[in-house]
């Protein structure tokens, strides 16, 4: 019998980004997106089985945090509320009792996907828990029900591709290409480590309330082609060009959207022309993304990741850089 399981998962950076739910109970987005797992940007989960089924407990750790803290009421009726969705899903008869600990190497809920690499893990968690075997892309599909749709892209290795789909068969997340096809290096440029106050769940269900958002559809079928014929011939200024597009079109709708989200500050203006000016100069090739937050993601390949480095520690508006390659998704560590 199963009484431990360790698991950690990956955070992933959006290139091609997902707004809005076409269905809110299974999560289900308008299009597809394409994303990169991140090697430095972890959760690690350890959970244990219990037999006293009544018994369901999740304790959190945050970001340079000392101590497990008790996980608020919130958060913990959504972690029951996907057992439930879990059980369901795989059909089981089990019941058990849990404790849960998790720790993340990164920030939460500051535009770093931290929801994302937690229910993934969660999800591998419940299933083997459960003790049921899943392919790759029953566990994204069961990752994306959690409520967190960009779970389901930390479930494959690398680079995953999240297909739209038309209902929970259809709508799950594949590898594009392996951690090593592209070395490409993601560059979280921190400037506020807090949380958002406003979650990307609740502005999910106010994005079709932007006069952009048919608008944005429209492009992201064009740029979905683009973008993928970029990465498979390793095109980085094209590349590049194209996240760079859909990040400012995803936030144009956020902040047209009723009632509208202003995600970014003075220092990530501030951050953007900066990595735009060094582009200009020829002196480093780097493009930005930005998630649901403040903080930055530079996009970058192997030659010039060290420059930048360089270049944004001296910067006074960033608290901290995370250094990313591309990763493999959700694993378990260790099953006692």
């Amino acid at each position: 019998m199963i009484k431990k399981i360790k698991v950690k998962s990956p955070a992933n950076i959006a290139f091609i980004k997902y707004w809005g739910q076409k269905d809110n109970q299974l999560i289900i987005p308008y299009n597809d997106s394409f994303s990169m797992n991140l090697s430095a940007c972890l959760t690690y989960l350890e959970g244990e089985i219990l037999e006293n089924k009544e018994i369901k407990e999740v304790f959190i750790k945050d970001y340079k945090k000392e101590n497990f803290l008790k996980a608020n009421t919130e958060i913990l009726n959504k972690i029951i509320s996907f057992y439930s969705t879990a059980k369901k899903f795989l059909n089981s008869k089990k019941d058990f009792g849990f404790r849960i600990y998790s720790k993340n190497t990164f920030p939460k809920k500051s535009g770093i996907a931290g929801s994302a690499s937690f229910f993934s893990a969660l999800a591998l968690f419940f299933a083997t828990a459960f003790e049921k075997k899943l392919n790759q892309k029953q566990l994204s599909i069961l990752a994306r029900l959690s409520g967190s749709g960009s779970a389901c892209r930390s479930i494959p290795d690398g680079f995953s591709w999240w297909r739209k789909g038309n209902n929970n068969e259809t709508s799950y997340a594949y590898s594009l290409a392996p951690p090593n096809f592209w070395d490409l290096r993601d560059l979280v440029l921190i400037v506020n480590p807090q949380e958002k106050k406003v979650g990307s769940y609740e502005g999910h269900q106010q994005a079709t309330t932007s006069f952009f958002f048919k608008f944005r559809l429209k492009e992201l079928k064009k740029r979905l082609i683009m973008i993928k014929k970029a990465f498979f011939k390793k095109d980085f200024s094209l590349f590049g060009q194209l996240l760079e597009e859909d990040a400012l079109s995803m936030h144009i709708v956020m902040m047209t959207q009723r009632p509208p989200l202003y995600y970014w500050s003075e220092k990530t203006f501030s951050l953007i022309k900066k990595i735009v000016e060094l582009r200009k100069s020829g002196k480093m090739e780097g493009y930005y993304t930005i998630d649901a937050g403040e903080n930055i993601h530079l996009i970058c390949q192997k030659n010039d990741y060290q420059q930048f480095i360089d270049y944004f520690k001296e910067q006074p508006e960033i608290l901290k850089i995370i250094d990313n390659q591309p990763s493999t998704g959700a694993k378990i560590i260790e099953i006692i």
